[in-house]
């Protein structure tokens, strides 16, 4: 943080002419902006996320003068006009970890003031990591948490696995389940089951067109006649 609060200072200091202060109240100038500076953006620096706290950070003479540099200008006992007089009402500063930027104008070109590459791509290393440890948080908490209900294709509740990552519980249901499964023949099995008495009634039109269905045929009315 020290290096870009030291970037910023120097360059709206830059503005102030030598015959509007002498070098010794320019440099107490100085000094009074970075301390008013550090003591602001602590507290509102965010290395991890470079854009949070941008708006507060930043430092214009748009309409008046910012705060910050009346205080510093009290501290160091320089006359806030000289200030006035000397700052640019169209620069607007941003002061963010790893970059320090400045925009003349509204719609004016963004232009670098400094800038630490090496910081920026560790920042967003950190964020995109951040990122992918809180996605894979979120998904181990719903997994741990949601109970996961396995039911059979007739809509009998089989099993049901709690929230907290215990072993599946037996469903209150299971035992009528499967006292209805049990009891009850499914299409297939019933058509096995007419198929195997077949020879108590080979003679019969609705035996053949079972074991017809049974043995894996389509009904037409061509195998019908068969």
């Amino acid at each position: 943080m020290q290096t870009e609060i030291d970037s910023a200072a120097n360059f709206w200091l830059r503005f102030v002419q030598d015959n509007q202060l002498s070098s010794d109240k320019k440099e107490a100038l100085r000094q009074s902006l970075i301390s008013v500076l550090h003591e602001r953006y602590t507290g509102h620096w965010h290395p991890e996320q470079t854009n949070v706290g941008s708006g507060y950070r930043s430092l214009s003479n748009w309409r008046k003068l910012d705060t910050v540099f009346v205080e510093a200008a009290h501290q160091a006992n320089v006359p806030v006009e000289v200030l006035e007089k000397s700052f640019p009402r169209d620069i607007i500063l941003w002061c963010d970890p790893y970059n320090v930027t400045y925009r003349v104008g509204d719609h004016g070109t963004v232009y670098t003031v400094y800038e630490d590459k090496r910081g920026m791509l560790e920042s967003v290393k950190k964020s995109m990591a951040e990122r992918v440890s809180k996605s894979n948080g979120d998904f181990v908490i719903s997994a741990y948490t949601t109970p996961v209900v396995i039911r059979s294709a007739d809509g009998v509740e089989i099993s049901r696995r709690g929230g907290n990552g215990s072993s599946p519980q037996e469903s209150p249901t299971k035992g009528a389940a499967e006292f209805r499964r049990a009891n009850a023949m499914s299409p297939l099995r019933q058509v096995t089951t007419y198929r195997d008495q077949g020879a108590a009634n080979a003679g019969s039109p609705l035996a053949n067109s079972i074991g017809k269905v049974a043995g894996g045929n389509r009904w037409s009315p061509s195998t019908a006649q068969s």
